[in-house]
């Protein structure tokens, strides 16, 4: 399994992610980002672990926008 961190600009976003990711059988969790960068605005970010491919092919397909995604 790979880890991922997704970062949102808004916690509508990161909530209906994790629905979309645990859908797959994915775990997940949402927080809030500490220090969210100026383009970032509220900045939430969802920690996901599952089949990365699956997941950004999902959140692409249910129109779920995120700010940049990077593999822990």
């Amino acid at each position: 399994m790979n880890k991922m961190i997704f970062k949102f600009s808004s916690v509508t976003y990161a909530m209906r992610a994790k629905e979309v990711a645990e859908n797959l059988g994915a775990r997940a969790e949402v927080k809030k980002n500490p220090r969210p960068a100026k383009n970032e605005g509220c900045g939430y970010r969802l920690t996901v672990t599952g089949n990365p491919d699956r997941i950004v092919t999902a959140f692409d397909l249910n129109r779920i926008r995120y700010i940049s995604y990077e593999m822990v």
